[in-house]
């Protein structure tokens, strides 16, 4: 695990450590992108679906997904915000995890089995390059055939990036932003310009959506969303 990364987690684990602070509701745009984008991937399955929620915080996105009827699976670096999230939602805590997926060489599949979906919502722009491209080959081991994956990640039109568009990024692709993400931290944050960005983030991925997504607060916060499948591997052809 790269430097950023290992100071964004240990900030992340403090702030669980001391405050409340967790999600209470599912992610902006996750509810509606399900219905128009995701849901139709997952009709008509032979098994129910299982889902992970990697970065599940006190667990809403999880919640929405057990609501559903889902199989819901966890992992996020603090202890403390995995408790609560069993705790608040009675999850069996076999299926969720403290746990350092870089840090410990934690393969997912080792630890829950395949899945039908993943959920990485709201945590991905605090991983290094190198560190976010482990992170994709992880759950891409872990996805069963034709599974999806949900991602989304913040641009530089956003009230607490948009004064350090012009900061130069470290050599792990990082931009030290003073108080970053709801908790007002200072974190190490990775930005996206556009789709086009997102989508080579993204490439290994059969992409089924980029969506952009505005929710005016104080001010316009521009989200990007990722919706893709893992894709087909072609069977070479017999001569």
């Amino acid at each position: 695990m790269e430097h950023g990364t290992k100071q964004n987690a240990a900030a992340w684990a403090k702030v669980y450590q001391t405050s409340s602070f967790g999600n209470r509701y599912p992610t902006d745009g996750l509810v509606s992108l399900y219905y128009h984008f995701i849901k139709k991937d997952l009709e008509n399955r032979s098994h129910p679906v299982k889902v992970l929620d990697f970065g599940c915080s006190h667990g809403a996105n999880a919640a929405f997904f057990s609501e559903l009827g889902f199989d819901v699976y966890g992992i996020d670096i603090s202890k403390d915000a995995v408790d609560c999230c069993i705790v608040t939602h009675g999850f069996d805590k076999s299926r969720f995890r403290a746990c350092d997926l870089l840090g410990d060489h934690l393969s997912v599949r080792e630890l829950f089995g395949t899945f039908d979906l993943i959920i990485a919502s709201e945590c991905l722009y605090y991983f290094s390059q190198a560190d976010f491209e482990t992170l994709l080959l992880n759950f891409e081991d872990c996805m069963k055939e034709h599974a999806v994956i949900y991602a989304n990640m913040h641009t530089w039109n956003h009230p607490l990036y948009r004064d350090y568009q012009h900061t130069p990024a470290n050599a792990e692709g990082l931009v030290e932003i003073p108080a970053s993400g709801t908790a007002a931290l200072p974190l190490q944050v990775r930005i996206v310009a556009d789709k086009h960005q997102m989508r080579q983030l993204f490439h290994r991925f059969e992409e089924t959506a980029v969506v952009r997504s505005i929710l005016e607060l104080e001010s316009e916060c521009e989200t990007l969303h990722f919706i893709g499948k893992k894709k087909t591997k072609t069977k070479p052809r017999c001569i």
